[in-house]
């Protein structure tokens, strides 16, 4: 690479033209997924509930046995629609996962491998975009007003747990952990894709309505899917439904979120790939504070466990 200044601007010396690109350069090898592990493990310990583990992924090879999940998860299980390469890697994979942090649900009593694995949650923050140039979500949805937030923001993306597992305290034991990667790295904004099955929309009018008239995002911050696959979310007038009914029927991914305090998006992007149709999450790091602040008063000596025991216990 050659660097050189500009022919308008002038330069008191050689080290003024190299500043900016050497911090740009810096800043993406101090962010880059290979050399943060080592700082990044000291501090976050792994998450340990029996014969559970959740923590991040330490090289590629983890990173290929969550792929292989989320595979089986949403392919073989839900009917996403597969490419060619999917096939004959049997992976779910894109551009965006060497660049990311991964975090894993381990069962010990499956041994060791690729079988051990049976969740996975996929974090993308702002310093990880450096190389691709933008968020998964971006693909489906205007997400500007969250990017000129200041400070570190956070993408959730991939979730899924196996089948088998899904009755157990796994989505639990990986928001204990997400809120301790939320706390090292300062984060100011969660958001992400959730996702209805299918992409017929009507047989969810009532529950996208439900969305738009009591969860929809304040306009500072509000994502907006994006044309030609978006689809309204008001399809019925406020006073016809049944709250608590149609909270009930909303996927679990989605009902966790709102429980945590999450706002949506304006809009719904229908993704034929995935066959489903996504709601963009929004979620403020300082209202989810806010919300559980109780719990340290309390006295409670770890109020984050029992946070995040509780959060998902209620009724669904």
């Amino acid at each position: 690479m050659c660097l050189s200044p500009g022919k308008k601007k002038k330069f008191s010396n050689k080290k003024d033209w190299l500043v900016k690109p050497v911090s740009s350069i810096k800043n993406l090898i101090l962010n880059s997924y290979i050399l943060d592990r080592r700082r990044i493990k000291k501090k976050l310990k792994s998450v340990k509930y029996k014969n559970f583990e959740v923590r991040l992924a330490k090289n590629f090879k983890d990173i290929d046995a969550a792929q292989k999940l989320r595979y089986k998860v949403f392919y073989e299980e839900l009917k996403a629609k597969p490419t060619i390469k999917n096939i004959l890697y049997e992976k779910d994979f894109d551009e965006l996962d060497p660049f990311c942090d991964h975090l894993l649900v381990i069962d010990h009593s499956k041994g060791l491998g690729r079988k051990s694995i049976v969740g996975t949650y996929r974090l993308i923050r702002r310093p990880m975009t450096q190389i691709h140039g933008k968020f998964y979500t971006e693909g489906e949805f205007d997400i500007k007003k969250i990017l000129k937030t200041k400070g570190e923001i956070l993408e959730l993306g991939r979730s899924c747990v196996d089948k088998n597992y899904r009755d157990k305290p796994i989505i639990k034991l990986l928001w204990k952990a997400i809120s301790a990667y939320m706390e090292h790295y300062k984060i100011k904004i969660l958001f992400g894709c959730a996702s209805f099955p299918g992409i017929s929309y009507k047989k969810y009018k009532e529950q996208l309505s439900f969305l738009y008239h009591y969860h929809l995002a304040p306009e500072s911050i509000r994502p907006s899917a994006l044309p030609p696959n978006k689809i309204q979310l008001n399809h019925c007038e406020k006073k016809s439904l049944n709250s608590y009914k149609i909270f009930k029927s909303l996927p679990p991914l989605l009902k966790g979120y709102l429980r945590l305090g999450a706002y949506v998006s304006d809009g719904a992007f229908i993704d034929k790939q995935f066959n489903t149709i996504d709601i963009c999450i929004v979620l403020k790091s300082s209202l989810l504070k806010q919300r559980y602040l109780n719990l340290h008063k309390k006295g409670v000596k770890d109020s984050k466990i029992i946070f995040l025991k509780n959060f998902l216990k209620r009724k669904k």
